[in-house]
């Protein structure tokens, strides 16, 4: 009795874990249910950002497209921004710490109709210590920042279409 309630109890164990929504950890979530294909607009197609969206876009399942009249939705980015404000200053009053500050604004639309997503803001902040005797660290520190700032954005983006779809 035991040796098939064992494998029996497994298979019910995995299946309610399945059900539930769990995803182990670095899993991308899928947006079958978007219309596809998708255009990207608003963005230049091979800047920083547009490289990092359109590769989480297509990790997560979506078929894209480069002509919006084509497309099922357009994805529509605008006001992408790169900020970056001094936090705190050393004791020779020279900056020392920096808040960056990465925002855009998307929403989703299908051509010659409404819009399906409503403009939302995404932002990320991150904090920068900059030693001024570390200059060429420096700046390939804030380089890495600020290109996990903007995967961070896009997986933002993807995870807020996969919550209303």
């Amino acid at each position: 009795m035991s040796k098939t309630l064992r494998p029996l109890s497994l298979l019910l164990l995995l299946a309610l874990l399945a059900g539930c929504g769990f995803h182990p950890r670095g899993q991308t979530t899928r947006l079958d249910r978007l219309p596809q294909p998708l255009a990207l607009t608003g963005i230049q197609p091979y800047s920083d950002l547009g490289l990092a969206l359109r590769e989480e876009l297509r990790a997560a399942g979506v078929a894209l497209t480069d002509d919006a009249q084509q497309a099922a939705a357009v994805l529509q980015i605008s006001d992408a921004r790169s900020d970056s404000r001094v936090l705190s200053l050393d004791s020779r009053n020279r900056a020392a710490e920096y808040e960056l500050a990465e925002s855009l604004r998307f929403s989703l639309r299908r051509p010659g109709q409404g819009a399906m997503v409503e403009p939302q803001l995404v932002r990320v902040i991150r904090t920068l210590y900059k030693p001024a005797d570390q200059v060429l660290g420096r700046s390939r520190e804030e380089e890495a920042l600020r290109e996990s700032m903007r995967r961070e954005l896009a997986q933002k983006i993807i995870r807020r279409l996969a919550a209303q779809y």
